[in-house]
């Protein structure tokens, strides 16, 4: 099948509980009445077990539709703020986002971070106003609370008739017509005069439409400033300039469950939102030089993975968008980053949980592949012949970590780890080299407790979450010396080994540092590497809490030796010895890790997340303004920040968030080591004196 003239795809954003999802379903049902759920439900695009268990999305649900000729292909994408850098990922491979807004609720429960990840992508958008049917809509409330929430002008497209149950239709802004709802067929509308009572506030919205779409264009400026009527069309351009430059944001009303305004936010997706042939994407070649594809069916294709899955039945399964050239089947592409050949077989569409095959794909549209050999979630596909290579996805510091441990094993619990990464790429699994433990590293709380579950469902492994240990480390704040002497005599040549050491502490973060202080060779010059040796087997373990110890010279300054029986193991294990007793008396001090938190808030929360940070032992380095709210930057121990993701939502309602980074280490205040060291023992971490002698 040809492509459709008419193609445009666009995601549908929105915090969780303003209906997106419920709106995405409707514009399905407008392409096909059996595609979606007749009450305006989320069932069918949220039908994993653990979105049904939240009633929200978890992931990117792509859907392709058709409606009067015109081809649709929209993302449904998590309004949660754990998942939204895949609202990120969704904007790079879509030409313009809806954003749902409450009507009842407004601009509430992180709307304002969505808006931010739409601003930075550059997207064109277009506000709705969704679920005007319910019982405390209010437009012109959700209307100016767009402009004091959002920073941004909002401009009205469609006035409601009445509002809650009662809603009856919308005035079109751009015709000045009334669609007059049909209670008998879902979705259809009948047109009439704008009612008498709505006619003066329709004016003035209209007005306020067409001064904003003269506005954003200087020829229509000029035309409108000489008092000639614009155009629809012309309108219609403006309106696109203005939601391109984001000038303003553009706003419609919709009500999923009656099927209000549904067919016409189609109809504004096609007049607003760039279609995929005026919307070029850029890369770059295999040399690294920069290379344009604009979205021409004849041009050399390219296409991105922006979603992966892997199932026990389907295998591997990868979601394309295609940026230009056409896919047909039995075609070979290249993938840039690996260099590698896929061959493309059959290739189908999505329609809800299932798929169906297609005998081509052009710009803009959606293709699911099944097995591709080794593909990720960002990768391109592109032509043999006229390689190209998009922009990666971006990928964020990872926030929260929890410990993972498995019945059966951590290796099981690896495996299926490692499988839910390759299709959620803002996950990571790392081995901490300082405690041993498997950390899984997330966006949020919220991510990490759904990859668990999802985990135990898909893959039948049990995970259990707790807090990572801190990577605590230990050091000497004074110079100690100490003779480590090893003799042993057995039936045939026996071991001697005796290095007198000395131990001086470093700057932080300078790390170990061996100094041969050797002179008249009390050591021979073999056996000096034996004694640096010996002791750097000794650091993992210090005596306050068996934590490695960082951040000081050893210097060997004499020795002794015997001609038959010294080797390199006895030097190595005088080192050691020498170390250990040199430690004890260089009163040793534990240090825990700082980490660099950066927390946004609302303004009116700023007192209640400082106080929390000082409760924390925290260090606030400053505070700035920010496009909303204040940007808060702190330092805090590792400790102290292991469980702020829960708590900081707890405190702003959902609307904070934070970035956390490795910093430095600090010494462990005396209140606190004690506790440390305590239970370091009772678990067996630190041998006692007695045992070390």
């Amino acid at each position: 099948m040809p492509t459709p003239r008419v193609t445009r795809t666009f995601s549908m954003l929105g915090a969780d509980g303003a209906g997106k999802t419920a709106l995405v379903e409707a514009l399905l049902r407008a392409g096909d009445p059996k595609r979606a759920s007749p009450d305006g439900s989320s069932a069918r695009l949220d039908a994993e077990p653990e979105e049904k268990k939240r009633n929200f999305s978890l992931s990117l649900h792509p859907e392709s539709f058709e409606e009067g000729g015109r081809s649709f292909h929209v993302l449904d994408c998590p309004g949660f703020a754990a998942f939204l850098t895949e609202v990120e990922w969704a904007l790079q491979v879509t030409d313009g986002a809806f954003l749902a807004i409450s009507a009842a609720d407004g601009c509430h429960n992180r709307a304002e971070r969505t808006y931010d990840v739409l601003v930075e992508s550059g997207t064109p958008a277009i506000g709705v106003i969704a679920r005007i049917d319910h019982e405390q809509a209010d437009f012109d409330r959700a209307l100016a609370d767009i402009e004091a929430s959002l920073k941004v002008k909002p401009v009205a497209l469609q006035l409601p008739m009445g509002a809650g149950p009662a809603c009856r239709g919308i005035v079109d802004l751009l015709t000045m017509k009334a669609h007059l709802l049909d209670a008998k067929a879902w979705g259809r509308y009948t047109e009439a005069e704008v009612p008498a009572g709505l006619k003066a506030q329709a004016d003035a919205l209209r007005t306020a439409m067409v001064e904003a779409a003269a506005e954003a264009d200087d020829a229509l400026l000029g035309k409108y400033l000489e008092g000639v009527p614009l155009t629809d069309d012309e309108i219609c351009r403006g309106l696109a300039a203005g939601a391109l430059a984001q000038r303003f944001l553009p706003v419609a009303v919709a009500a999923a469950k009656p099927g209000l305004g549904v067919r016409e936010l189609l109809d504004l997706a096609v007049r607003v939102f760039p279609g995929p042939e005026t919307h070029p994407v850029k890369g770059k070649d295999l040399g690294g030089h920069p290379v344009e594809r604009r979205g021409d069916p004849g041009a050399p294709f390219s296409g991105q993975v922006f979603k992966t899955t892997i199932d026990h039945f389907t295998g591997r399964v990868d979601y394309v968008r295609i940026f230009s050239g056409t896919l047909r089947p039995e075609t070979t592409l290249m993938n840039p980053r690996t260099r590698s050949e896929e061959r493309i077989g059959h290739f189908f569409r999505t329609d809800g949980a299932q798929t169906q095959e297609v005998p081509e794909a052009g710009p803009g549209e959606f293709v699911v592949l099944m097995k591709l050999k080794d593909a990720h979630t960002g990768d391109t596909l592109c032509d043999r012949e006229a390689p190209i290579e998009l922009p990666p996805f971006k990928q964020h510091t990872r926030p929260v970590a929890y410990a993972v441990h498995a019945k059966g094993g951590d290796d099981k619990a690896a495996a299926a780890l490692h499988k839910l990464i390759e299709e959620d790429p803002s996950l990571e699994l790392a081995r901490s080299a300082d405690t041993g433990e498997m950390l899984l590293q997330g966006m949020g709380q919220a991510h990490i407790e759904v990859t668990v579950e999802r985990i135990k469902r898909k893959h039948g492994v049990e995970i259990t979450l707790a807090l990572p240990n801190p990577a605590y480390l230990e050091t000497i704040t004074a110079v100690a010396k100490a003779q480590g002497k090893f003799k042993r005599q057995t039936g045939g040549h026996g071991q001697f080994g005796d290095a007198h050491v000395e131990l001086q502490p470093l700057p932080r973060g300078a790390g170990f540092e061996f100094e041969d202080g050797i002179v008249g060779g009390t050591v021979p010059r073999q056996f000096i590497p034996s004694v640096e040796k010996g002791i750097r087997n000794a650091l993992g373990s210090g005596p306050l809490a068996g934590y490695p110890v960082v951040d000081f010279r050893a210097k060997l300054y004499f020795g002794s030796y015997h001609d038959v029986d010294s080797s390199d193991m006895a030097f190595q294990v005088a080192g050691s010895m020498a170390f250990k007793k040199a430690m004890t008396e260089a009163r040793p001090i534990l240090l825990e890790p700082i980490m660099q938190l950066e927390v946004r808030v609302p303004e009116e929360y700023v007192g209640a997340v400082m106080g929390d940070l000082n409760s924390r032992r925290a260090k606030v380095q400053g505070m700035e303004p920010a496009t909303r709210g204040v940007v808060v930057r702190a330092t805090c121990p590792h400790a102290e920040a292991m469980s702020y993701d829960a708590d900081l939502r707890s405190l702003t309602q959902g609307l904070g968030y934070f970035t956390m980074t490795p910093s430095h280490y600090e010494p462990v205040p005396p209140h606190i080591a004690p506790k440390i060291i305590e239970k370091r023992r009772a678990e067996g971490k630190v041998k006692g004196v007695e045992e070390e002698k």
